[in-house]
């Protein structure tokens, strides 16, 4: 004859509710303490390391104001020069030829473009002539 499973009782669910209640009572009142593994390191050490992290180290390459002045001024001609080329070469040149005004705002682009690459050749050229010593050149033995 086979087993049957007795229902719980209605005593047995409510004792069994109210261990339920006490447990997250308990764990309620504990405060802000958090469940940590085994050797983890507390609040105190976690800032301190991340203090720690924000601090580049001393190999990390650096760069140069006036590179990111360049940089941002050739990006902002880059915006505001095609599109004052379209616009103007639509009314003045070209009127009403959208085609022929978009041709000369995209040579526009090219020419701010070639002439960042330029400003950049020339800076690596000037500061490659400042320091000799480090042109990349392997030496012969």
């Amino acid at each position: 004859m086979p087993r049957t499973k007795a229902k719980p009782t209605a005593a047995a669910t409510t004792a069994h509710a109210s261990a339920a209640n006490k447990a997250t009572a308990t764990s309620k009142g504990r405060g802000n303490r958090t469940h940590r593994l085994p050797g983890a390191p507390d609040s105190a050490e976690a800032s301190s390391q991340e203090e720690e992290e924000d601090v580049q180290p001393a190999n990390t390459p650096q760069i140069p104001g006036n590179v990111i002045r360049k940089l941002l001024a050739f990006s902002l001609l880059l915006l505001v020069l095609p599109i004052l080329a379209y616009f103007g070469s639509l009314k003045y040149l070209f009127v009403g030829s959208t085609a022929s005004s978009a041709i000369v705002a995209v040579i526009v682009a090219n020419f701010v473009l070639a002439a960042y690459v330029y400003a950049a050749w020339v800076e690596d050229a000037s500061e490659h002539a400042a320091h000799p010593s480090s042109t990349g050149k392997l030496k012969r033995r």
